[in-house]
């Protein structure tokens, strides 16, 4: 173990410290899947199809966060609209990118106040602006159907700058400290039937974090609301009817007709809506939609909504299962990309990981509890057929992580000191976690930390926050602190289990 002891005159510039937050007012799809139902309680079809493939991630729905300036400046944009491709999924899809039946808050044009609930990192006095964008005029909700940059306005409906230091200064940002959350007002352009709100959060060149998330809104004209048709996707093998029971909602009112606004061009219809037939055109396989709208009982019309029907072949061809599987140690990734369907039916993947533990998805990931062979099968379903393919896969256990371990006085004064403790991963593995114990002898104590999660008060133990678990062969992380003590500022040896 190292310890060194530097005297500076300045802080250490590079330190920052971390935000998080979401919008809770109207519900973002963050908040309707994550902070209110959690993943191991989810009960709603939106918020089970949201955290089939990443329940874990549903835990982390005050993380959807980027380091950029947002939507107004990054080119090209990202693939995911709802989690901005965030960092903390490391560029891929989340939870609330998710193509399902998002249900919307009731609307209407006009002044619309959205809060941030920023408690998981109440950082007022760097904060910059808020951008709001909404879909486009004429935009059809599909549930069946990722959210995309084109289906939203190119220009915000909304920008709110913020200055801590005149948090007055903008009627429309109320910062409120204490609740720890902000409020902004914005005017809601015109729409109708379900609309989506992109929004973000960012603050300042210091960190240039920003936060993302969606808001689905049902526009509702007056008291009664403006009715929401629903829209459906069904099944049916080939050359075989399927019946359709078509329906909506009205918030105060009550749906009284339903009106066919557009044919399905591979079947027929049948039938006096709600209750319909349709009817594949013989030897057809493939996807048929129709539209539909509703009209509630104040003579208001919805939107149209998409019923879409899949015909499958009914010489159907079972899937081939194929998978490929690294490991690292104990942990194991597994992809099942490679595995096909002739009819390109959607698949399901389940994993046997060959030690009692299994998992769903087309990919996964393991942690294993001990070095061994572990046969692994995937088993691959169209959901008439099924295959399996197994390979036996040899996990070898890491040498233990090797790191230094030092603690950098940065400056110290009569009473006080900054300090600073860097972690070097020396050895030839990547460090996945890490945590370091010290205790004065002084009397000296710890009055704030940055870029750790803090725990204990003598001796005082600092672990990884989510950001910086990872510390690859060769790089360092750091975490900084500001102490106060009654004179020359003490040393302390550094202990943990990566500390060598």
């Amino acid at each position: 173990m190292t310890n060194k002891l530097i005297f500076s005159l300045c802080l250490l510039g590079t330190s920052q410290a971390f935000a998080h937050g979401l919008i809770v007012d109207p519900p973002s799809r963050n908040a309707l899947c994550g902070l209110t139902e959690k993943p191991d309680q989810a009960s709603s079809a939106h918020c089970i199809d949201a955290f089939e493939n990443d329940p874990q991630g549903g835990y982390k729905f005050m993380s959807v966060l980027t380091h950029t300036e947002g939507r107004a400046v990054v080119s090209p944009l990202p693939s995911n609209v709802c989690g901005f491709d965030s960092e903390t999924w490391q560029g891929g899809a989340t939870p609330w990118d998710v193509a399902t039946s998002w249900p919307g808050q009731a609307a209407q044009a006009g002044p619309l106040d959205i809060t941030w609930n920023i408690q998981w990192g109440n950082h007022f006095s760097d904060t910059r602006e808020f951008h709001y964008w909404i879909t486009k005029p004429g935009f059809v909700f599909d549930p069946s159907k990722a959210l995309t940059w084109d289906d939203f306005e190119a220009e915000p409906f909304c920008v709110l700058p913020y200055d801590d230091s005149q948090p007055n200064a903008n009627p429309a940002v109320v910062a409120n400290k204490e609740a720890v959350t902000f409020t902004t007002t914005c005017t809601l352009p015109e729409r109708s039937g379900h609309q989506v709100i992109y929004g973000e959060w960012g603050r300042n060149s210091w960190t240039y974090e920003r936060f993302h998330g969606c808001i689905d809104l049902a526009y509702s004209e007056d008291t009664l609301g403006t009715p929401i048709a629903t829209p459906q996707q069904v099944s049916t093998p080939q050359d075989t009817p399927v019946s359709i029971t078509l329906s909506g909602s009205d918030t105060g009112g009550e749906i009284t007709s339903y009106q066919i606004l557009s044919q399905p061009i591979n079947g027929t219809l049948s039938g006096t809506p709600p209750a319909l037939s349709y009817t594949p055109t013989a030897g057809f396989v493939g996807t048929d939609n129709f539209s539909f709208s509703v009209t509630d009982n104040e003579a208001l019309e919805s939107t149209p909504a998409l019923v879409s029907i899949d015909v499958k072949s009914t010489a159907n061809t079972a899937p081939i299962a194929s998978f490929d599987a690294s490991s690292q140690g104990l942990t194991a990734s597994f992809d099942a990309s490679s595995s096909s369907d002739a009819e390109n039916d959607t698949l399901s993947y389940q994993w046997d990981f060959g030690d009692g533990y299994t998992a769903t998805g087309v990919t996964a990931s393991h942690d294993y509890e001990a070095a061994g062979s572990y046969a692994v099968v995937l088993s691959v379903s169209d959901g008439l057929l099924e295959t399996s393919s197994n390979q036996e896969l040899v996990i070898t256990a890491l040498p233990p992580s090797q790191a230094g371990c030092e603690y950098v006085i940065v400056d110290q004064w009569g009473s006080g000191f900054n300090a600073e403790v860097r972690i070097i991963n020396t050895g030839e593995q990547a460090i996945n976690g890490w945590q370091v114990t010290w205790a004065y002898s002084d009397g000296s104590s710890i009055t704030q930390l940055w870029n750790g999660e803090l725990s204990g008060d003598g001796p005082y133990t600092v672990s990884n926050a989510a950001w910086n678990a990872k510390v690859e062969p060769g790089e360092t992380v750091s975490f900084g602190f500001q102490g106060s003590s009654n004179g020359s500022s003490e040393v302390p040896v550094l202990t943990g289990d990566i500390c060598q």
